[in-house]
């Protein structure tokens, strides 16, 4: 399996003003590229069913590019060029949503109107069972914690035994998905390579908060597992704009 992915790249005719929070916006926005209606509902509403989950199978990245927040206002501000990565391993989902941003050529996000200058589509493919990878959307995963009188989510942490264990699981349901049949996931491991106390990331996504983690881990495992988590991202909340990573580069070196 060919990773499916695509770069677009934005420009404004002035600075891109964004609020803090800001995943539900890039969401919508690839969403309405989808010209096709049954699709479109089809992933919105619905989803790859797995017995009782359900997965959209498809994730995108963090608005990259130079950015600062604004004190006064508190938004984020990015000066563009800036870039946006969109995976799935279903070619028919980017294909559309390509195909939707050539043919708008523009997006609104909020009050603002991005202009699609470029659409680079890459498929990189994973050849060895060892693989650097950068996170371009924090990772996430949980557990809903049952006690007597509350109930909340508990969100793991890298350097957690349980991050690796429920990293795997998931890839191994969203590999059942796409090729219906059991994945390969012995000598499965994430491992934090680069990782501090600043890519903790909480993100609040519609009044949802959600912790997750940037930086650059690997991955070690059956090559083609490799490639879901490249495909269709690690963790949970893909579709929100969670768990989306690139191979990192042979420039890359470990501190």
């Amino acid at each position: 399996m060919a990773t499916m992915r695509f770069t677009v790249t934005f420009t404004s005719k002035s600075d891109i003003t964004l609020p803090l929070e800001h995943n539900h916006l890039l969401q919508a926005a690839i969403y309405q590229q989808i010209e096709q209606p049954g699709l479109r509902h089809f992933l919105h509403e619905q989803g790859f069913a797995l017995g009782q989950r359900k997965f959209k199978l498809f994730t995108f990245s963090r608005l990259l590019g130079q950015v600062r927040v604004d004190p006064r206002t508190r938004e984020m501000v990015f000066s563009p060029p800036c870039r946006l990565v969109v995976c799935s391993p279903i070619p028919m989902v980017v294909e559309e949503i390509a195909k939707g941003l050539l043919t708008q050529s523009r997006v609104r996000l909020g009050n603002t109107t991005l202009f699609v200058e470029t659409v680079t589509v890459s498929d990189p493919i994973v050849a060895e069972d060892k693989l650097t990878i950068r996170m371009l959307s924090p990772v996430t995963v949980y557990s809903t914690i049952e006690e007597p009188h509350r109930r909340y989510t508990y969100y793991y942490s890298p350097y957690e035994p349980r991050f690796q264990e429920l990293i795997g699981s998931n890839l191994a349901k969203k590999y059942q998905l796409i090729f219906g049949r059991a994945a390969d996931t012995l000598g499965f491991s994430i491992t934090p390579r680069r990782v501090g106390e600043r890519d903790l990331k909480i993100v609040k996504y519609k009044g949802t908060v959600i912790k997750g983690w940037m930086g650059v881990y690997q991955l070690t495992g059956d090559p083609q597992l490799l490639e879901v988590a490249l495909s269709a991202g690690l963790g949970s909340k893909n579709s929100q704009g969670f768990g989306c990573c690139e191979i990192v580069g042979e420039s890359w070196q470990e501190e």
